[in-house]
Formats: C-alpha cells, structure tokens, sequence
C-alpha cells in the first residue's frame, strides 16, 4: 500500500531531526574539546559524524521520491524544498564541525600556545553551538512568531561570533608579531576558528528557510 503523503512529510521531519541531533552532539563534543584542549573530544565528534553524507543523501532521496508521487503545492511544496535545503545546510555544518576538530587536534599537538587564544576561542565555539541547537530546533516548530523569535535570537549568536571572530584575529595578529617564525600556524589557526563563524551563518540560514516553509514570501527579507 502507497504511503500517505503526510506519513512520509512525518518521517522525513523525523529523519532531519536526527541528523540534526548528531550534529548538535557533534558541535558539544567539539565544544567540549575546546573547553578542555582535549583532543580525544574532537577525535569523538568526528566519529560522530563519520555517516552525515550517507544519512543525507537518503533524506534527499526520500524527499524526491515524495515530490515525484504527490505532486504538493503551495505550502506543501515550500516545505519539501526547505527540508532539501536545509539537508545541504546540515552536511556543511558537519563539515566545518569534522574540519574544525581535526584541525583542532593538529593545533594541540603542535607548538603554539593556545594562552591567549583560549577564551575568545571557547566563547566562539559556544556561541556557534547555541546558533546551530537552535536552528535545529525549528525543524519541530510551526508557530510563525515563535519562529521569529529564534531567527532573532540566532542571529544574535552569528553576530557575536563575528564579533568573537574579529577579536581572535586581533589577538592572533598580535602574537605573530611577536613570533614571526611562527606565523604559518597561527594563520592556520585563524582559518580553523573560521570554521565556527561559517556555522553560525549556516544556522541563519537553517531558520530563514522554516520561516519560509511555514509563511512564504521571499527568504531575503527575514
């Protein structure tokens, strides 16, 4: 017997939250990692993560077949298109939360002193982390004014990473003219932290495209 359109609408916002979830435990572990410079935590969130492509790749599957037999429209269809999207949102975070702690793992083992850059850094990944959990969470919700209020508090979070981030770049500045010959690697440090702020646009994203499904209009007014 054909499935119901609404069961398999169910099972794909189910499947997303999943995904969402590992992504989340993800993001805590790094985080967790940073707040400790511990590498086995960012060893563990890459692990975590190790099937994203596999598990979205069949969400976008399920989605096209959906679309392919029921044909929906209006409402229906904004829905399909912003799971689709956000499918694609969710891989790059994976991707800049497993690029970020493998790099993060190198950075440890190596020379540099991570004294002045610790705070900023473990105040950047909590603000990247509280962007993605709550764009996440709006996967679950239909009400458009709770919707906009998390769009408003998400993008709180993206603002002060950039913030966060421009302050780490300051101080990162600061101690290659300090140490010249250590200046590839604080470089590289600078463009893992890089990795954070890319995640809280993500999660902007993530957002802009549920306020999307549930009212319409164009996406760039949110």
């Amino acid at each position: 017997m054909l499935q119901k359109y609404e069961e398999r609408l169910i099972d794909i916002k189910k499947m997303l939250l999943e995904l969402g979830t590992e992504v989340t435990m993800a993001c805590e572990r790094a985080l967790g990692g940073i707040e400790n410079l511990d590498v086995s935590r960012f060893e563990s969130a890459r692990a975590i993560l190790k099937n994203t492509e596999n598990i979205a790749n069949a969400i976008d599957n399920e989605i096209v077949v959906t679309l392919a037999l029921f044909g929906p429209e209006a409402r229906d269809l904004r829905k399909m298109v912003a799971y689709l999207k956000i499918t694609n949102e969710l891989v790059k975070i994976a991707e800049n939360v497993r690029s970020f702690s493998k790099r993060m793992g190198g950075h440890l083992q190596g020379d540099i002193s991570f004294n002045s850059l610790h705070e900023y850094s473990v105040h950047l990944c909590k603000s990247a982390t509280k962007a993605v959990t709550l764009a996440i969470g709006t996967i679950d919700i239909a009400e458009k004014e709770t919707l906009e209020d998390i769009y408003r508090k998400v993008k709180v979070e993206e603002s002060k990473s950039d913030d966060l981030y421009s302050i780490l770049e300051k101080n990162i500045l600061t101690d290659i003219a300090k140490v010249i010959d250590q200046s590839a690697d604080y470089i590289q440090i600078l463009s893992t932290m890089r990795k954070l702020e890319r995640m809280a646009d993500r999660s902007v994203n993530i957002v802009q495209l549920m306020i999307f499904a549930r009212v319409g209009g164009e996406m760039k007014t949110y």
